[in-house]
């Protein structure tokens, strides 16, 4: 048996006891196999006693009688022990910084950051005298000390995907992502990229032609009014156009899918100038984690332009601000600075 002053039981452990208990096992014996003393087991017992009717007998006429009786549950338990917890630890670091909260809760509701984004932000500026940890903001959000912030403010959970394996049934419309450079695939090289479209409501036909740079998760955003493949060669010739010579450093590779709007290999490829522009590699059938840097930020677009979102009445210049707010977002992988500040910095590097 294990001296007074054990630790409290584990939600396991009160499983464990709610089984013992039923089987009628004697309570120092219930301590011996759970490993604490037979004080804790009582304490345990009283803070998760409940009441209840237990049937007693039927009398003549045919009616139940019941009397009260205590149980033991182990919710009710685990309940009791997490609200006395939130009684314990050191005070709030809030304070009286009125303007941290208020800050806080403009970038988190009006601005749609994370507030791991914004807690980043804050630590590399230090525009406030309260510093706090991503998980204690959380926390505080939970406990609802931001009274402007609530759960639906807050980036939706991802569920984590189970990819399928899968067989190709029919070779890439053009160069396979097995011939592109290894050196790629480590993004120590600026100037390659990730292409896919982003569908909006359904039954119809305007698209987001989206680009993003693997080096410095630089987005490009571009409206398009299908997805046919002619489409985006001519998207991608009015982006060579606005680049004028530099393309072909700023855009030394593009990694695809294999949809039909990326089906014209030799018009992805070719320059309007003449020659090649630059290298189109096509991924492997359902498989988008090789093209993982597109796929995250386009949860942000989505942040912006929920699913069911008809695109035809998106403006050009609501395209152009999503794309700057996503390249002025706070990156954890980058300190907390943003995409734009690495892009410029990569681009001067030239």
């Amino acid at each position: 048996m294990k001296r007074k002053g054990t630790k409290n039981f584990t939600y396991t452990q009160r499983l464990q006891l709610e089984a013992l208990i039923k089987a009628g096992v004697h309570k120092r014996e219930i301590a011996a196999q759970l490993g604490v003393c037979l004080a804790t087991v009582y304490n345990e017992l009283k803070r998760g006693e409940y009441t209840y009717k237990r049937y007693s007998y039927t009398d003549y006429w045919g009616e139940r009688h019941y009397k009260p009786a205590t149980g033991y549950s182990p919710n009710i338990a685990e309940e009791k022990y997490r609200l006395n917890m939130t009684a314990h630890g050191a005070p709030l670091k809030l304070g009286n910084d009125y303007d941290f909260v208020r800050y806080v809760e403009k970038r988190v509701r009006d601005d749609k950051l994370s507030p791991a984004a914004v807690c980043g932000e804050i630590k590399r500026n230090r525009p406030f005298r309260t510093v706090i940890s991503k998980t204690t903001m959380y926390r505080y959000i939970a406990q609802g000390l931001f009274m402007g912030i609530g759960s639906e403010h807050l980036p939706f959970g991802q569920r984590k995907k189970h990819y399928r394996k899968t067989v190709a049934k029919r070779p890439p419309k053009g160069t396979s992502i097995e011939r592109r450079p290894a050196d790629v695939l480590l993004r120590d090289e600026f100037g390659h990229w990730e292409m896919d479209c982003v569908v909006g409501k359904q039954n119809t036909r305007n698209v987001l032609l989206v680009l993003t740079e693997r080096l410095t998760r630089y987005e490009i955003i571009m409206k398009m009014p299908n997805r046919k493949a002619a489409t985006v060669v001519q998207c991608l010739d009015k982006l060579e156009r606005r680049c004028g010579k530099k393309f072909r450093t700023l855009f030394k590779s593009i990694t695809v899918d294999n949809g039909s709007e990326f089906a014209d290999f030799a018009g992805l490829e070719k320059s309007v100038y003449g020659g090649t522009r630059t290298a189109v590699y096509y991924c492997h059938p359902y498989t988008s984690c090789e093209r993982g840097s597109n796929e995250r930020i386009n949860r942000d677009i989505r942040r912006q332009l929920p699913k069911g979102t008809d695109f035809s009445k998106v403006t050009d210049k609501r395209v152009r601000e999503i794309a700057a707010w996503v390249n002025a977002y706070p990156r954890e992988i980058f300190g907390f600075s943003t995409s734009a500040e690495a892009f410029a910095s990569a681009v001067a590097a030239l």
